[in-house]
């Protein structure tokens, strides 16, 4: 009955640990920060993130729970992916609110680019 016990406090343990770490929007970075991009926001949203992960939204915005609850193709694929934000990048969501494109500064810093800047 111990072993059982144990084994069943590990397994809670374990199950936890897992669900913390896959329903968080935030994990670690090099600062600490890193912020999971919503996959689902206002239809046409625009999103701005600055150099520390800082979001501005410029056009549309989040959902509401009741939005979330009410839309099986959000239910299907869940409201947070596993894409990380990056440090000066834009969003933008489609006609449907979903996640389309993911823009990157250019190496002047005077506009967006959707290729990802070479290190």
């Amino acid at each position: 009955m111990k072993k059982f016990t144990l084994l069943a406090a590990l397994l809670l343990a374990v199950l936890l640990a897992l669900a913390l770490t896959a329903c968080g929007r935030q994990a670690e970075e090099d600062d600490g920060k890193v912020v999971y991009l919503p996959l689902w926001m206002e239809p046409y949203s625009v999103v701005y993130y600055d150099a520390d992960l800082n979001r501005t939204v410029a056009e549309g915005g989040d959902l509401t729970e009741e939005e979330i609850g009410s839309r099986e193709d959000i239910q299907a694929v869940g409201m947070y992916g596993s894409e990380p934000a990056e440090p000066d990048t834009k969003v933008e969501y489609d006609l449907h609110g979903f996640l389309q494109n993911i823009y990157y500064r250019t190496p002047d810093g005077a506009g967006w680019q959707l290729e990802r800047p070479h290190d």
